[in-house]
């Protein structure tokens, strides 16, 4: 969700092979656990006019990253996006990258009160303005696959694609009142802020709760946690390991 893939207008992917798609003209997917963007390099980045923050692994942050210590690697590619936001692309056939707000607030530098990207912040520190995605609301249809893909026809209209995090609690948050665990690779706790909710104008760093966009311009409360799969997948690894000593 928060990670950056960057890839070629028109070429990103080969059709070739029948009813699926290859990436061609791509990147590696650099995700929200890479680590290259120290804290003195983010210290290093203009404050974002937004409520959330930027950490290391965030595509604009990423981005920040490669200019200043590859910037030859960002003049191979013109268009960027998450993962998901890629095989939206691909699939539609499009030439450029489109984004919904739950995703581009997810790249930081994004405010979600205006729904725009930070253009003046970005432009000022010489950032690429050109890799930047188009927005459109979060459940907005972006286009129709361009072919059959896996049994799925050609012509079938393709929504945008969505945060997993906010995906996760759609599927079984079935009351504005619920409350919703979620335990992935960290793990969550949000529930749905009240519809006339608005988020703090600038990054509350010392907050243990974030505000994320969820659907019809509505929030979700979020307190997240360092530990939830990771944890149990070291204790399954680690009972594993036990059981091939024994």
């Amino acid at each position: 969700m928060h990670g950056v893939l960057f890839w070629r207008a028109n070429s990103g992917c080969d059709w070739s092979d029948g009813d699926f798609f290859t990436p061609r003209d791509t990147s590696q997917l650099v995700t929200w656990q890479d680590g290259r963007c120290s804290s003195d390099f983010l210290s290093s980045l203009p404050k974002p006019e937004c409520h959330l923050g930027v950490s290391t692994g965030f595509g604009c942050a990423t981005i920040f990253w490669y200019m200043k210590h590859r910037p030859k690697f960002l003049e191979d590619f013109n268009v960027a996006g998450t993962i998901q936001d890629y095989v939206v692309s691909m699939l539609c056939g499009l030439d450029s990258c489109v984004m919904t707000p739950q995703n581009a607030a997810s790249w930081g530098f994004f405010n979600t009160a205006t729904n725009q990207w930070n253009e003046n912040i970005l432009k000022a520190a010489g950032f690429p303005i050109h890799l930047l995605p188009r927005c459109v609301p979060s459940g907005g249809l972006v286009g129709q696959t361009c072919s059959a893909w896996h049994g799925v026809p050609a012509g079938t209209h393709v929504g945008a694609a969505l945060g997993d995090f906010q995906c996760s609690v759609y599927s079984c948050m079935t009351a504005p009142a619920d409350g919703v665990l979620n335990i992935s690779t960290s793990a969550q706790l949000t529930f749905a802020m009240p519809a006339d909710f608005t988020p703090p104008d600038s990054p509350q760093l010392e907050s243990s709760i974030s505000y994320f966009p969820y659907f019809d311009s509505s929030y979700l409360a979020v307190a997240a946690s360092l530990n939830g799969g990771n944890v149990l997948a070291t204790f399954v690894e680690t009972l594993t390991a036990w059981m091939k000593e024994l």
